[in-house]
């Protein structure tokens, strides 16, 4: 073959190489013209699989059903082809047949489709060697050194483009992540933002609700029959309700430091159900709940709440997209050293080529803006921080099942019960700081009920100037006020070295914040609004002990 031929043919892959990047279409482009060029009618490429062990078939012009099935998954360094791969040397053959390192298998195919010549020859990257180039001719006239030096050069620029493909989709792969990641800072941010409104809005809602809870226990002291106590009873009651709903929003919107406790699973899922129960009336689906006696765990119960919560989301919006409506059963039960929790559907079930990959992050199969494909990938972290497991399967009478496992907590450590402390033997003079007149009014009337005189003040400021002015037993103070919070106040009282300070009591509407948080490690008692008169007593009994 002439040098120019040479050269025409180089030129002709090349270009063909050169209009794309994607690996496919490189394979196919590449076998392509260098068969159309050269007139050899049998080629094969073959690239090294992700574990280096054997080499894959991957594009082929000519061969026969019975010989493309035969060199389909080649062994590394066995065989013609697993030995150019291996050694990384090239090998031409003028009678093919004759070699010792041929296959049985293959040596039929190749008798029978009258292969004589063969030249094989490997592709290179980077010094990696990521494949073979062969070529095959069922003329007698075998390969000449010109042919085989053509076919090493077209090797070497198949290995560079796909060397070139390759960091393409690298870099691909990154800028899709780099987009994920973006998006999920972003999600972040509004669940931040979303944490911020939630805590404020909790703080306008529980201070009238502690006011309604307050003047409804006044009311119930005083009611003059049997038929008005059970109407306020139900007027504390909802009171209650609203107020678990707001403290279930602020569990949900806000992200708190971890705090294993011990923890009933049960009361876990019954939060999380509580607060989906209006989506699921509007979207028609039945829950049913099946909870065995199981030990607590030992876990962070705001964790639970949120893995809880992503699979209950899962099986609610699959139902609603197949059918319009469905049946969600939770179950608790005790197994060998932990407690199992089922979270099953009735929905289209979950495809088996996604099972493998639905823990996996960012990996979604909802339609782009429906899901940041992180929630079951967070919640299998969590669960195997805290030692348990996480795995989904297929219902066979249709649906998805979620199983949780964790590992229940051990013995506790001996120790006596609580002693209920005594109520105050004497009546206390408290001073109460806080921004709202009506909370401050009602909570100045509830610790009158208990035998106790109160003073008022609206603010911190004021309040210090009143613990200058007078002599008090207990200070209960807001701990988010206006001008000077709860935690400056208590400062200024430290600062003072008032005897007040180791004998104050914060009021919050969020008890899990971390400012909240704080407080109860530094030391101080937190009462979280609205309360019961039977809570208010407890805290004023364990600071007036201090």
């Amino acid at each position: 073959m002439e040098p120019s031929r040479h050269l025409e043919i180089l030129h002709t892959v090349a270009s063909a190489l050169s209009r794309s990047l994607d690996v496919e279409e490189v394979l196919r482009t590449a076998l392509g013209a260098l068969t159309h060029v050269t007139g050899h009618e049998i080629s094969s490429l073959h690239l090294v699989a992700a574990d280096g062990s054997t080499l894959q078939l991957r594009g082929d012009r000519g061969l026969s059903e019975r010989l493309r099935g035969v060199n389909r998954t080649l062994p590394m360094g066995e065989g013609l082809i697993g030995h150019v791969a291996a050694s990384g040397q090239t090998l031409a053959l003028t009678a093919v047949t004759a070699s010792p390192l041929l296959f049985a298998a293959a040596r039929e195919a190749v008798l029978a489709d009258g292969i004589r010549g063969f030249v094989c020859v490997p592709i290179r990257a980077q010094g990696r060697i990521l494949g073979t180039l062969s070529l095959g001719r069922q003329v007698p006239e075998p390969f000449t050194p010109a042919e085989v030096q053509l076919l090493e050069a077209t090797a070497d620029q198949i290995g560079v483009a796909l060397d070139n493909a390759r960091l393409y989709s690298e870099l691909r792969r990154q800028l899709e992540e780099l987009k994920r990641t973006q998006a999920q800072l972003i999600h972040a941010e509004k669940l931040a933002a979303l944490g911020e409104l939630a805590a404020g809005v909790a703080h306008e809602i529980n201070n009238p609700l502690t006011t309604i809870l307050g003047e409804v226990q006044l009311l119930a002291m005083s009611a003059p029959s049997d038929e008005v106590r059970g109407r306020l009873r139900v007027i504390a009651e909802e009171s209650a309700r609203a107020a678990g709903i707001v403290q279930n929003l602020l569990l949900f919107a806000r992200v708190y430091p971890p705090q294993r406790t011990l923890c009933v699973v049960a009361d876990q899922i019954q939060r999380v159900l509580g607060l989906k129960a209006y989506q699921f009336q509007l979207d028609n689906v039945r829950v049913v709940t099946d909870f065995a006696p199981a030990p607590p765990v030992w876990a962070d119960d705001n964790q639970v709440q949120q893995v809880l919560l992503n699979l209950v989301q899962n099986a609610h919006q699959a139902m609603r997209a197949a059918r319009g409506r469905g049946v969600l059963t939770v179950r608790v039960r005790p197994a060998e050293g932990a407690v199992r929790v089922e979270v099953l559907d009735d929905g289209p079930g979950i495809p088996p080529e996604h099972l493998p990959r639905i823990f996996d992050p960012f990996y979604t199969t909802k339609p782009p803006g429906e899901g940041s494909g992180l929630g079951l990938s967070v919640s299998y972290g969590i669960v195997s921080e805290h030692g348990g497991k996480l795995w989904a399967e297929n219902r066979p009478e249709g649906g998805a099942a979620f199983h949780l496992e964790l590992p229940i907590a051990g013995p506790a450590p001996a120790s006596a019960p609580p002693r209920e402390l005594p109520l105050p033997s004497r009546p206390l003079h408290v001073l109460l700081v806080e921004d709202e007149r009506r909370v401050a009014d009602v909570l100045a009337s509830l610790l009158k009920s208990l035998g106790h005189t109160a003073d008022v003040a609206i603010g911190g400021r004021d309040g210090l100037a009143r613990v200058g002015a007078g002599a008090y037993d207990v200070v209960f103070v807001d701990l988010k006020m206006p001008e000077m919070d709860g935690r400056e106040f208590w400062a200024a009282l430290g600062a003072r070295a008032a005897p007040l300070a180791r004998r104050t009591i914060f009021m919050t509407g969020n008890p899990r914040s971390r400012e909240a948080l704080a407080i109860e490690a530094d030391g101080a008692p937190v009462l979280g609004k609205p309360f019961t008169l039977k809570e208010l007593a407890a805290v004023l009994r364990t600071a007036a002990q201090r």
